[in-house]
């Protein structure tokens, strides 16, 4: 299947402005729905952490639930329904952290630029339970609303490296296998 052809769920996020005078409301929330149900959309809120390499990410709960009744009911597993999301360190963004402009996004040609927007601002994951795939996110920056920053974009499957050469036209890569006594074999 190609991946343009893949379904695809919902994903947003929203950076908390009232974060900055509260600082235990968690400074990103948003929106996720899987790709076999788009329209049931589920609330998360994610906090902000450092890794060891000193870049920072946002992981939280999703909440699962959309009665009082359902999350009274429910038994909560350790490890399951979290999103953990980080920028695309592998883009140029217009921006700094801080909010001034990027030099090194100012050098690039405006075709190079245009290049680097098309580019998804933040990747993320959607870890459900232990007998279901997780899911990839990816979100866009959009034009900032009267509540200030947001991204979206969508879930997927994780799709395999000859479903991505296929999305882009590319030929697939050729396997190189050999004849051995009779069956064939994929050289490592």
């Amino acid at each position: 299947m190609n991946p343009t052809e893949q379904p695809r769920g919902n994903f947003t996020m929203n950076f908390n402005r009232k974060h900055t005078t509260n600082p235990e409301l968690p400074p990103v929330t948003g929106r996720v729905s899987t790709p076999e149900d788009p329209d049931t959309e589920y609330s998360y809120a994610a906090f902000k952490h450092i890794d060891a390499k000193g870049v920072p990410y946002w992981i939280g709960p999703v909440q699962m639930h959309h009665t009082v009744g359902s999350a009274l009911d429910a038994k909560s597993e350790r490890g399951t329904h979290f999103v953990a999301i980080r920028k695309n360190g592998f883009r140029i963004a217009k921006t700094l952290d801080d909010g001034s402009p990027n030099a090194a996004y100012a050098a690039l040609s405006p075709a190079e630029q245009a290049h680097e927007d098309s580019k998804p601002a933040f990747w993320g994951s959607w870890t459900r339970t232990a007998g279901e795939p997780q899911l990839r996110m990816a979100a866009w920056d959009r034009e900032p609303t009267r509540y200030g920053p947001w991204a979206s974009g969508n879930t997927q499957y994780p799709i395999s490296k000859e479903q991505a050469a296929a999305d882009l036209h590319a030929p697939e890569p050729v396997s190189t296998r050999r004849k051995t006594k009779g069956t064939d074999h994929e050289r490592a």
